[in-house]
């Protein structure tokens, strides 16, 4: 089967959608590739998209993918099929999203014609992002949480979801355990307090690791930053202030679920894209060509 993907000449986004869906093709017996014009000779043309691509045409087999109404309107859509002879001459339309292919059917598309498809994105191209995890502390001493630190990452497996920033010294005998773990750790040391603000706005949370402690000043300075709070129990927690998060302090279990709940939202999200591809894509674009023809 030979399908011609007609692209805009114009417009960047709907070109890359019809590139990347006929590069990405590698459904048997298949041929895809992309022009400017439909092909009359080949067993599909899809217009990539209707509003910019489709003009009446009428060709062995045609097949347009929607994007959008203007205005969200049911007229606008409703005289855009009339004016392209879409309701007679388009053989199937594939809509990007469910909120149109509604709509294609409320104006009087055939629904057994219709489909959501929803474009691919190669989700490998963008990483999941690490919690960043900042402590502001000197290691080297117990009740600063450095062997409490060392522990959690001894006996937890951190490497793919987090990165840890110590703002302090004192910290260099955790570099030897994140390496081994997988995890990734930098070490600013004492620095100028100038670049405290910065720091407080390129991390996610504070984690607060003390056994005991008098404050510590950085929980003011996360909340005056905004920044989500991860405490142990003592010093200003639950007293002066309120952290986001609290656990016992040595309690590693405690603060480890602690640190997959703050997780959790983050991989539910990419789970709703993470089967995604534009290979997925093509391949049930031609299903439904072949469905249609």
């Amino acid at each position: 089967m030979k399908i011609e993907v007609v692209i805009p000449k114009s417009g960047w986004i709907l070109s890359k959608i019809g590139e990347r869906t006929a590069a990405n093709c590698k459904v048997e017996g298949v041929e895809m590739k992309t022009s400017f014009e439909p092909n009359s000779d080949v067993d599909a043309n899809y217009y990539c998209d209707i509003q910019n691509t489709y003009f009446g045409q009428k060709t062995k087999l045609d097949i347009g993918f929607f994007t959008h109404a203007d205005l969200n309107s049911e007229a606008w859509l409703t005289n855009l099929m009339y004016e392209r002879n879409g309701f007679k001459n388009l053989d199937g339309i594939i809509s990007m999203n469910s909120r149109y292919t509604e709509m294609m059917e409320k104006i009087g598309y055939p629904k057994e014609r219709l489909i959501t498809i929803t474009p691919g994105q190669v989700y490998d191209t963008f990483k999941l992002k690490k919690t960043v995890i900042g402590i502001v502390s000197r290691g080297g001493y117990p009740g600063y949480g450095q062997f409490f630190m060392e522990e959690l990452f001894l006996k937890y497996d951190l490497g793919n979801d987090f990165k840890f920033r110590f703002l302090g010294n004192g910290w260099d005998n955790i570099l030897p355990i994140a390496k081994a773990k997988g995890i990734e750790v930098e070490l600013i040391g004492d620095a100028d307090y100038s670049v405290y603000p910065k720091f407080y706005h390129e991390i996610d949370y504070l984690l607060i690791p003390s056994l005991y402690t008098a404050g510590p000043i950085s929980f003011q300075e996360a909340l005056a930053s905004g920044v989500s709070i991860i405490s142990s129990d003592t010093g200003f927690a639950n007293y002066e202030f309120k952290p986001d998060y609290i656990f016992p302090p040595g309690n590693c279990n405690w603060l480890y679920n602690i640190l997959k709940e703050i997780r959790l939202p983050i991989i539910n999200r990419r789970k709703q894209v993470e089967h995604m591809s534009w290979e997925k894509y093509a391949s049930d674009v031609v299903d439904f060509i072949k469905k249609i023809k």
